[in-house]
């Protein structure tokens, strides 16, 4: 009876226990997994000029030939004097001054091209570093809401009137069309672009007869070149 009575407790025991003996009892074992997202490695500037496209690389996008650069700048332009109003300053140009001022950003190159002294195609193309990621985050939602309460500006230079078409906020990239109204024989209208990749904001102008999605094109050629790793 004492053994039976023995028998019984360690019984009771093993149910308690979930199980007893040399078999194991897998349903009752959680297995837990923990994922680590990655973080990117910041751009630094020593980086930036590798991620400009060669004229070679931009002549096809525009649709043109012999594109040539024209204009390098290691630093932000200021045109907000030669146009108006300036809440159209980011559309009517890239990597402008007061546009980007107070936004954190650290360092810019830019590189202006066209195809010779009567030229029919132009493009500027210019990578903007921010010291984190999130910093040129915030700038690319700040321009999304930015960009729509441009709808026509005036170059006061030339007193040229532009138009500005839909804004289109499509896989991350930002752009818009502005069509100079009565402009020469054949039409003129300028692209923009604007993406952000990792620690960096792509920014980008077309202007031609027809610049259908060059400026997209371009940003989105060049952002593919960000470092993510």
């Amino acid at each position: 009876m004492r053994h039976l009575t023995a028998a019984v407790a360690v019984a009771g025991i093993c149910i308690l226990g979930a199980g007893c003996g040399g078999g194991s009892n897998h349903s009752s074992v959680k297995s837990t997994t923990t994922t680590t997202s990655l973080i990117p490695r910041p751009v630094v500037e020593r980086e930036l000029d590798a991620l400009l496209l060669t004229p070679e690389q931009i002549s096809p996008v525009m649709g043109a030939k012999d594109m040539a650069i024209t204009r390098r700048h290691d630093a932000m332009s200021d045109d907000s004097a030669t146009m108006k109003p300036p809440e159209c300053l980011a559309i009517d140009g890239a990597a402008q001054a007061q546009v980007y001022a107070n936004s954190g950003f650290t360092a810019v190159r830019d590189r202006a091209l066209n195809d010779g002294d009567n030229f029919t195609h132009y493009a500027e193309q210019a990578v903007v570093l921010f010291p984190t990621a999130k910093l040129a985050r915030v700038f690319a939602v700040a321009s999304a809401l930015r960009w729509p309460a441009c709808h026509g500006y005036t170059h006061l230079q030339s007193g040229t009137q532009w138009t500005v078409g839909p804004i289109s906020d499509t896989n991350g990239t930002l752009s818009v069309i502005a069509t100079q109204q009565n402009a020469r024989a054949g039409g003129w209208a300028c692209g923009r672009a604007l993406a952000m990749k990792n620690n960096v904001i792509v920014d980008v102008n077309t202007c031609s007869p027809d610049p259908k999605n060059s400026a997209i094109d371009i940003a989105n050629l060049i952002a593919v070149k960000v470092p993510m790793r």
